[in-house]
């Protein structure tokens, strides 16, 4: 059998904004191994938005949405570019430690890294950063005590290095509260048109039959074509909510818009019993929708049914 292939971490850590928060998330991978592939990938986003990432050809970085190559100027890609590089080259510096000290100088392997900054609308801001190695989570930073967390024995040499260098953790206390902090604010203020945008959910239920006789069948419920990226998806039965529910979690479409996709599993014949609520900011009030409505549209319950659904 062949050696297992690390996978790639990143997209499961990218967090979701919570409501009346703005999130800024700074992502690099390092690749070792493969010939033909980038062997430095970076990009940035604020709520879930790609707005910057590395140009492997020019070897730098450029602005991934038109809002921020209009606001800002070439001698602030070339500080956000020497920044990246700094960052690329630590990186490197663990990761070839990490390979050494595992045996592990040649074939494929991944290290990562991701930064993240989420100010709240009351002026409270939290931080944290993660790295992995070969797909697994392999350091993490406390924040709070600027302490870091080894998550596994392979960690813990690089844990007690890290601890130990007062400058090491300065750098990063600044930079996360200080220097992160400044560039989401900046970039808010360059996509503020774009990140105030709404707009409303398409929703397409639908139903899948049983694999066998006595058999669950399952109901679908696509929320597609939204922003922003906060939404509240909920099956109902009879206006109570439902447990037991399969989530796909919220995920990117082509056109910056997000997608998810909640499914449960019923009694066949039971499907006039459920709904599926949507909660999003481009909608004035929660809206119900059912098997064999046209999609696009909705079946709006009572009002006691919706508050009722809400505080059960």
């Amino acid at each position: 059998m062949g050696r297992k292939v690390p996978s790639i971490f990143f997209f499961h850590l990218c967090q979701v904004p919570v409501p009346e928060t703005n999130v800024y998330s700074g992502m690099y991978t390092i690749v070792s191994g493969i010939n033909d592939f980038p062997e430095f990938i970076n990009s940035a986003t604020v709520n879930g938005v790609i707005i910057a990432s590395r140009d492997n050809k020019s070897q730098r970085n450029i602005p991934k949405q038109q809002f921020m190559a209009e606001f800002f100027n070439e001698n602030f890609w070339d500080y956000v570019t020497e920044i990246v590089n700094r960052h690329a080259n630590m990186a490197r510096e663990t990761m070839s430690a990490v390979m050494k000290r595992t045996n592990q100088t040649s074939g494929f392997h991944i290290f990562q890294r991701i930064a993240t900054v989420e100010i709240s609308d009351d002026g409270s801001i939290k931080t944290s950063m993660r790295f992995g190695f070969d797909g697994e989570d392999f350091i993490s930073l406390d924040p709070n005590r600027m302490k870091w967390i080894a998550s596994n024995s392979i960690a813990v040499m690089t844990k007690e290095k890290w601890d130990s260098d007062d400058s090491w953790n300065n750098y990063w206390k600044r930079h996360l509260e200080e220097e992160d902090v400044e560039h989401l604010k900046r970039y808010l203020e360059a996509g503020k048109e774009y990140f105030t945008r709404k707009i409303q959910p398409e929703v397409f239920i639908s139903r899948r039959e049983p694999n066998g006789q006595d058999k669950p069948l399952t109901l679908s419920c696509l929320v597609t074509g939204f922003y922003p990226v906060d939404i509240e998806v909920t099956w109902l039965r009879n206006g109570k909510v439902m447990s037991g529910i399969y989530s796909s979690g919220v995920r990117p479409n082509h056109d910056e818009t997000h997608q998810i996709q909640k499914e449960i599993e019923i009694s066949a014949g039971d499907e006039d019993q459920y709904s599926c609520q949507i909660e999003h900011s481009s909608l004035v009030e929660a809206q119900l929708y059912q098997l064999g409505s046209p999609s696009g549209t909705y079946t709006t319950a009572p009002t006691s049914d919706i508050s009722g659904a809400a505080s059960s």
